[in-house]
């Protein structure tokens, strides 16, 4: 006899890693986070070439998603789990990749679960194509629910589907400094500004080059590290054409793409973190710099303003704000208490509000609700009236 398992299964799929980007980082958090409660199928959409081949329309791209898209449907119908976890894209090509997962799950009448991961698919609902706008609602019209970020991209669905069904849950991560000891931190000669995501003019790499030169006259001395991957070869040409412009040569370092560990290293080696991005979602990496107890410089898009608050775990700026960037490095880098105080504010607001446990109950709560419906509906349509309308007696 066969023994049924207690629980549904759950088929998340999304990108493992390598490389340790956002993307697959989520996956790694939510398999996790699953795990402990229900079983799970992990349908792994890893691409283990660079960052520069996402979103392009080619060979190597539409190949990988029509084995995706095959082994999605070979779950669905060979292991017929009733939830299907998607995380959505944010531009056209990759969300109809993200369509081959979306339609034989609705199709097959599963329990679909999307997650958005960024914080501009409204922008991208209203600037795409009006056949697109359809596809968009068809796919996600009948979701159970959508996982958003935070209350500031909240309403991102509410022309696709009724917002009983969007859920806020917060980005978490583990806390990888719980054994750093307080006190223990010093300040390096020259001081540390560590930048620490995908390098590119969108994240602002470029301006936070652009500011270095006021900062070492102010401060005396800076050390820049840019740990990432590039993602053009235009924003990395334009970064090296800054670097011998500007005289940068001794003062940045570029890591490239770093590992868990060696991006722990640095967190501990940095004195300040800074992400002048341009447009985002919840930054792991600021979550990350805030567990190591850095003050946060970053920007007011996205829910960083919901993570970061201006002027307690470091400072806010409008995107694209060179002069604001570089008055507030140079706050943090020449006042040593300013430094210290908001660092440890910031590792306090960790602790509070963003680490992997929290998010793990939040993640869960949303599928115990999805499975409680699943069950509610099955039992209705068992349900059989008394024939001839009357009641027992």
């Amino acid at each position: 006899m066969i023994q049924r398992q207690s629980k549904p299964q759950v088929l998340v799929i999304g990108a493992s890693p390598p490389p340790h980007n956002g993307m697959s980082v989520a996956t790694e958090l939510v398999l996790a986070a699953l795990r402990r409660d229900l079983p799970v199928i992990h349908l792994d959409t890893a691409d283990r070439r660079s960052l520069s081949n996402i979103g392009k329309f080619e060979l190597g791209n539409l190949m990988l998603a029509a084995v995706h898209g095959a082994k999605c449907l070979w779950f669905l119908l060979a292991k017929r789990p009733p939830i299907v976890y998607v995380p959505i894209s944010q531009a056209w090509l990759p969300f109809l990749r993200d369509c081959l997962f979306l339609v034989p799950a609705r199709l097959l009448r599963r329990k679909v679960v999307v997650h958005l991961h960024g914080g501009y698919f409204g922008r991208f609902y209203r600037e795409t194509s009006p056949p697109m706008r359809r596809i968009v609602r068809y796919t996600l019209g009948k979701t159970s629910r959508a996982i958003v970020l935070g209350k500031n991209v909240a309403g991102v669905f509410d022309s696709i589907l009724p917002a009983s069904r969007a859920r806020i849950v917060p980005n978490g991560i583990p806390d990888y400094f719980e054994n750093r000891l307080a006190g223990q931190e010093e300040v390096h000669s020259p001081p540390v500004l560590l930048y620490l995501s995908t390098l590119s003019a969108e994240k602002g790499a470029l301006d936070l080059l652009r500011v270095l030169p006021r900062v070492k006259r102010s401060v005396g001395g800076v050390r820049a590290i840019l740990a990432g991957e590039w993602y053009s070869q235009r924003d990395k040409i334009a970064a090296e054409h800054l670097v011998d412009r500007l005289g940068l040569r001794t003062s940045v370092e570029f890591t490239g793409p770093v590992e868990p560990a060696r991006k722990r290293e640095l967190l501990e080696l940095g004195d300040v973190f800074t992400l002048p991005t341009k447009n985002e979602g919840h930054p792991y990496a600021i979550l990350e710099a805030m567990s190591a107890g850095l003050p946060i410089i970053s920007t007011k898009v996205g829910c960083i303003p919901e993570t970061v608050r201006d002027g307690v775990e470091g400072f806010l700026i409008e995107p694209g704000d060179v002069e604001g960037l570089a008055e507030r490095i140079c706050a943090l880098l020449s006042d040593d208490a300013l430094r210290r105080r908001m660092g440890e504010a910031s590792r306090e607001r960790f602790l509070r509000e963003f680490t992997f446990e929290k998010y793990a109950q939040r993640m869960r709560a949303v599928f115990a609700e999805v499975l409680e419906e699943g069950q509610a509906n099955h039992r209705h349509d068992q349900y059989e009236p008394p024939k001839g309308g009357g009641t027992a007696a």
